[in-house]
């Protein structure tokens, strides 16, 4: 599995994450969406939500365990309105 979808190594995985995540709604359009999937073989989803500030739409648990989760984020704007663009 680790070499399918790769391997958080050493101590600082979790400030990787959060970084990250930062970096997704650093660069997502407003009004943009995130779908983050994790498997919580070995950590739990709860304590990988934990490492942004930014609160889920909605979650899905799948698989034949129930352990795969795929979760939507939506990075407001100011009117929550899909942007035009430039003409």
């Amino acid at each position: 599995m680790g070499m399918k979808y790769g391997t958080l190594l050493g101590l600082d995985w979790r400030d990787m994450l959060r970084k990250g995540f930062a970096e997704c709604f650093r660069v997502l359009r407003p009004g943009g969406t995130l779908v983050f999937k994790w498997n919580e073989e070995d950590v739990p989803v709860r304590e990988i939500l934990a490492l942004t500030p930014e609160k889920p739409l909605y979650g899905h648990k799948s698989g034949r365990l129930n352990k795969t989760h795929r979760v939507a984020f939506l990075k407001p704007n100011a009117t929550n309105l899909p942007r035009r663009e430039a003409e």
